[in-house]
């Protein structure tokens, strides 16, 4: 079977028709979180799922139902074209209509397939026509949804068990080991009673009888038991498997939780360094002072200069005054008579006298006349002005005798020494260069403020993107809640645990039953060589020994069968894991039974040594080894072969063996859909785009699916899945 095309129609986020061409060998459908990699997946699960009713309203899609008018109806539906002794086509759908009260109704649900022979299209029942061209056995073994579905083995205990019985050769051994175990038990039976009726073997014979249904009786309880313990276990089992696919969407959910509450402390701690207030930084932090470097350069020159003026003018005051007093004191030498002598006093006549003497025309010191206009008369006039005069400049000296003492100083306030002081503490300083260093303090902190305003935007979108993402997670897991994904896996535990115990008591029970086997073994050894007296009973006895080796052939032919469809399946898968990691190591697969008939799929060094951690990239490699090994039978004993499906398998694999891992897979000749995240880098900004250079690189065919801009975030109605073609 050869999955040629599908087409998804109107089937949760995809919208409208969206059809997928596949190619014979891989094919990648890469999408981010989100994007529609799960739900495309499920479309192929919904589609080849025979066992439910496939009509359910969770399937339809939002954005055509949103868009429908009351009246008014569509269908959702997934087809595909596939290759299986000629072309045939399968198809699921319903449709679904829009009441008058908005409400939508479901009916016409059909599942049909066609079988293009020649020029007619025969019409046939789908469930019937998938089963026929790809049994449910195999699909079993076909799609797998994640990572940790891989491992068969460990989902299913069976599984080891339904892969022989399917693909082995066990089957033609089952109607002659029936015969053989019915022709041994009456055999046993008629030489059991012959024995007892021999006189010389019916004591013994007795014994050894009564002992084999003891040892019967014992086995049966055992094998009871055991029957008992492998349906608690199977059933320890399914609970386990559902709880696991519960827990690897809640892993993915606490992941994107964590990832949530990382972001919000990181938007916290962005917010804080991007709310700096710049009007307080100019007060608190001094980043006034920014500008004034400058400023107080000029400042110093301008002190300096006015400091200069003022000692220019208190020299010149001090020279100003010198000079007063020099003058008075040379007024007062011209005073002093020639010889030395000291004057008269300048009273002597005084004033009254010398006006009395100019009115009355007459010298009262000689006693001579002195006529007015007289040299005497004109003497009096001159001697009186220059004793007025000298009164005047006296007193002027008395005066600035006097002020002398009292006169301010030039400058009486000391505000240039002030400006100066100031200038020493500001430009003379360490304040000038602590000012100096404001300028580079400010720009780091704001490109710090910056910087943290850039990453806050991006944890912003990154963390709408996460939102979205856990929305996205909700949307995905139909009848799951976040209280759900919220709840301890304490079941889990509790019945991993019980699976645990359950396993050690069967292999407990698996070892009494081989000893009481053995118990058995040797009663009915002994028994066998009894030797009767009767010729009939001997006859009887090798009759019983030819079916009771028969049987043990036919077991011992059994096992082998099943023992050679292990080894041929390991070796393929050893094949496969080197193909999967060339040039790396990775070790040799090996498939170990369990004592209650299942299988672990284990890796060993070539010494022999168990690898109890591979990593992520190996353990995946390891599984998908078996799977493709699996695969490999199923073509061989079907003679036809089947496509492989993964949902997001590789989540654990390196950047930089991506490329190789898909060229590997493309050139195995083997048709194989992977739904991937895988080549996509992230811009920076939350816009995921594919890595060109990567991809290029590959020769398989690739698809990319996305959400179409312009959608509401918080509306599902317009949420729609694109599917486009790279190469």
């Amino acid at each position: 079977m050869i999955i040629k095309s599908i087409n998804i129609k109107n089937f949760r986020s995809y919208y409208g028709n969206n059809p997928v061409v596949f190619s014979d060998g891989l094919t990648l459908i890469i999408g981010g979180n989100g994007d529609g990699k799960t739900t495309f997946f499920e479309s192929l699960e919904w589609l080849m799922n025979t066992t439910v009713d496939g009509k359910r309203s969770e399937n339809i899609s939002e954005k055509r139902k949103a868009e429908l008018l009351p009246g008014e109806s569509d269908e959702t539906s997934v087809s595909m074209v596939f290759e299986h002794d000629g072309d045939k086509e399968l198809v699921k759908r319903f449709r679904f209509y829009k009441n008058e009260d908005g409400s939508v109704s479901l009916n016409d649900y059909e599942f049909v397939g066609y079988d293009n022979d020649g020029a007619e299209r025969v019409r046939q029942n789908g469930a019937t026509m998938l089963d026929n061209c790809f049994e449910s056995e195999i699909r079993r073994y076909c799609m797998f949804k994640g990572e940790s579905n891989l491992n068969i083995f460990a989902r299913e205990e069976t599984a080891i068990k339904k892969l022989v019985e399917t693909f082995s050769d066990i089957k033609q051994f089952d109607d002659l080991e029936t015969l053989s175990i019915t022709c041994e038990n009456k055999s046993q039976s008629v030489v059991a009673r012959e024995m007892q009726n021999d006189k010389k073997t019916a004591d013994k014979a007795k014994e050894l009888n009564n002992n084999i249904r003891y040892t019967d009786d014992k086995i049966n309880k055992i094998v009871e038991d055991i029957h008992t313990l492998e349906h608690n276990i199977r059933t320890y089992t399914d609970i386990i498997n559902q709880i696991e696919t519960i827990q690897e969407t809640s892993e993915k959910w606490q992941d994107i939780k964590k990832r949530i509450s990382a972001l919000e402390d990181k938007k916290t701690k962005y917010s804080i360094g991007a709310k700096i207030d710049y009007n307080t930084m100019l007060l608190d932090e001094y980043w006034i002072l920014k500008p004034f470097g400058n400023i107080l350069n000029e400042y110093s020159d301008k002190i300096s200069k006015l400091s200069t003026e003022k000692r220019r003018q208190e020299r010149e005051e001090v020279r100003r005054r010198a000079e007063e007093k020099a003058k008075h004191e040379i007024i007062e030498g011209i005073q002093q008579l020639a010889n030395g002598a000291e004057p008269l006093p300048w009273n002597l006549p005084d004033r009254e006298t010398m006006l009395n003497m100019i009115k009355d025309e007459v010298c009262k010191v000689c006693g001579r006349p002195a006529p007015k206009g007289s040299d005497a008369y004109n003497f009096m006039v001159k001697k009186l002005e220059e004793y007025v005069e000298h009164i005047r400049q006296q007193q002027i000296i008395k005066t600035e005798k006097e002020n002398q003492d009292e006169e301010p100083p030039l400058f009486s306030k000391s505000y240039i020494e002030e400006l100066n002081n100031r200038k020493i503490r500001y430009c003379d300083s360490e304040a000038e260069s602590w000012i100096a260093k404001l300028t580079p303090d400010i720009y780091e902190t704001i490109q710090f403020v910056n910087t943290q305003k850039e990453r806050l935007e991006q944890v912003k979108k990154d963390l709408q993107d996460a939102i979205a993402d856990r929305d996205n997670l909700l949307i995905q897991s139909p009848g799951l809640t976040a209280e759900a994904l919220d709840k301890s896996f304490s079941d889990y535990r509790g019945n991993y645990e019980a699976k645990e115990t359950a396993n050690i008591r069967l292999t407990q029970l698996n070892a009494d039953l081989k000893e009481w086997k053995a118990k058995k073994d040797g009663f009915l050894s002994e028994y066998n060589r009894l030797e009767p007296t009767s010729s009939m009973t001997k006859l009887y006895q090798k009759i019983h020994n030819v079916f009771n080796t028969i049987l043990s052939a036919v077991e011992k032919a059994k096992e082998n069968n099943i023992e050679s469809f292990i080894t041929l399946l390991q070796d393929n898968a050893n094949e496969y894991l080197k193909k999967l990691n060339i040039n790396d190591f990775h070790g040799i697969i090996r498939l170990q039974r369990r004592p209650n008939g299942s299988a672990e799929i284990l890796l060993e060094s070539s010494n022999g040594s168990l690898i109890t951690n591979p990593n992520g990239a190996l353990k995946t490699t390891m599984y998908m080894s078996v799977l493709f090994a699996v695969s490999q039978i199923t073509t061989l004993k079907r003679d036809k072969d089947y496509p492989l499906i993964f949902d997001a398998p590789t989540s654990s694999f390196e950047d930089v063996k991506e490329e190789v891992f898909y060229n590997v897979i493309d050139k195995i000749k083997k048709q194989c859909i992977i739904a991937t995240k895988d080549l996509l880098v992230n811009k920076g900004d939350g816009v995921k785009e594919l890595n060109i250079d990567k991809i290029n690189q590959l020769s398989c065919s690739v698809y990319r699916i996305q959400k179409a801009e312009g959608f509401d975030e918080h509306d599902l109605s317009t949420i729609q899945t694109t599917i486009t073609k790279i190469k």
